[in-house]
């Protein structure tokens, strides 16, 4: 069969150019299908919900605690292990060290601690150092590292929002991850010798606790 067949009456000529104009079209329209689902139904790209955005945050907390008895200038190396499941952001990782000392044998001999930090298992987060007295009801010392700037787990509404900008905004960035480190000293103030009565006070109780509170983020319409 040759061209002329394929022409010879007006009803295969009508055929003919319905198969050429299907034959263009086909691959053009396979072609744009990705971006019209893309842009219409995904919602051009990935930024979610806009408009008035109510946002929240299912909050946890891990805490962990450990007690140890120092002399005077003894030492003692806490650890504390983060690991979090995807989707879960860090708040703040805080540092507690707390003692009383009961045994004081009069003024001028109170017992104190300091504290110091090796973050070197982690990236992006600088050490700290702190130190305090082992008196009165706010006794020891505490150190906090915010891992998500202004993180407070307050729920709020915000108009002409975006969620991806929202999401963001509420992000750790990953740090955080793996071994917390921290070592903490002693000094004991004692008397050169025993109070009449009295033993020396020669060591001190040191209950050391850190606490881990993750969040995950929940957007949506206000």
């Amino acid at each position: 069969m040759d061209f002329q067949d394929l022409v010879d009456s007006p009803e295969k000529v009508k055929r003919l150019a319905g198969t050429i104009a299907f034959l263009v079209a086909f691959p053009i329209y396979f072609a744009a299908v990705p971006s019209i689902i893309d842009e219409d139904l995904i919602g051009n790209g990935s930024s979610g919900l806009n408009g008035v955005l109510k946002i929240s945050f299912e909050e946890e907390e891990e805490v962990f605690t450990e007690s140890v008895v120092l002399g005077d200038g003894e030492t003692h190396d806490t650890f504390f292990d983060v690991g979090t499941e995807d989707g879960v952001n860090i708040g703040y990782v805080e540092l507690q060290v707390s003692c009383f000392d009961s045994d004081d044998p009069g003024p001028g001999f109170t017992d104190s601690v300091e504290g110091e930090s090796d973050l070197s298992d982690l990236e992006g987060l600088e050490d700290k150092n702190s130190e305090g007295d082992c008196s009165g009801g706010d006794s020891g010392f505490t150190i906090r590292w915010d891992l998500t700037d202004n993180y407070s787990g307050e729920e709020y509404v915000e108009e002409g929002a975006n969620e991806e900008e929202i999401r963001e905004t509420w992000s750790d960035g990953g740090l955080g991850r793996g071994s917390w480190m921290a070592t903490i000293t002693a000094e004991i103030s004692s008397p050169p010798a025993p109070v009449i009565g009295q033993i020396v006070d020669s060591d001190e109780e040191f209950e050391i606790t850190w606490i881990l509170v993750s969040y995950t983020l929940v957007v949506e319409e206000a």
